[in-house]
């Protein structure tokens, strides 16, 4: 089952490049794989197995099982027609949804057990099986009236808006995840890119909750985007 992939720090993205930065939700990533064979046969919209970003889960599971039935309920129906009539996916074997599963008091991958039974899910990827995620763009224009995170920004990447995140003048919980394409070595192909950018405050509480070990990993380990804390 495809694993979503670590997401790079805002370093990484070229400035100038044209971007969507969408508000990066602060829950924990689950996986759902879609599989036509199983639509055509009228199973389950098509969706056949369920993960978090590590592991496998099912139906029922103590902890991330309602997080599979929100999914089931908000998202599969919607998903199986457009894979099934939009020709882009038709010949494609698989195809990954990915969501982030949170609730008002969660942080860092940390739920409050209080929540259970109130949690939200969104919908914030797609990948196809051999081609890999779907680029922005196309990805607000297909999937957005089935819910998808806010757009934050749309434009020319740039400094002002890094610091703006970081600074929180957006008043955003955790970050942003920004998307753009780069071109490949094969003629006229584009790949998909991304980084994320996390809010000072957001930092400074993984800090202070989980120490500095934990913020380095938050950051992919690189110490200089640590100065300002």
């Amino acid at each position: 089952m495809k694993q979503y992939h670590s997401i790079e720090y805002f370093s990484k993205m070229k400035i100038d490049s044209n971007v969507i930065a969408f508000n990066k939700l602060d829950g924990s990533n689950l996986r759902f794989e879609f599989n036509m064979k199983e639509s055509k046969k009228g199973l389950n919209n098509g969706f056949n197995k369920f993960g978090t970003r590590k592991q496998i889960i099912a139906p029922g599971d103590e902890t991330w099982g309602e997080g599979i039935e929100i999914f089931m309920n908000k998202y599969s129906e919607g998903l199986d027609r457009i894979f099934r009539t939009n020709k882009y996916y038709r010949n494609a074997k698989k195809i990954t949804a990915f969501a982030e599963f949170y609730g008002e008091n969660s942080f860092a991958g940390w739920h409050d057990p209080e929540e259970k039974g109130n949690m939200q899910l969104t919908l914030f990827d797609i990948d196809i099986y051999q081609k890999g995620i779907l680029k922005a763009r196309d990805f607000v224009k297909q999937f957005s009236h089935l819910g998808i995170p806010d757009i934050i920004f749309e434009g020319n990447y740039n400094q002002n808006f890094i610091d703006d995140v970081r600074n929180n003048i957006y008043d955003l919980k955790e970050g942003v995840v920004v998307k753009g394409v780069a071109l490949t070595k094969r003629k006229n192909a584009e790949n998909v890119i991304m980084v994320k950018i996390k809010t000072l405050e957001w930092l400074q509480k993984v800090k202070g909750l989980y120490g500095a070990e934990k913020l380095l990993q938050e950051v992919n380990g690189d110490k200089s985007l640590l100065m300002d804390l």
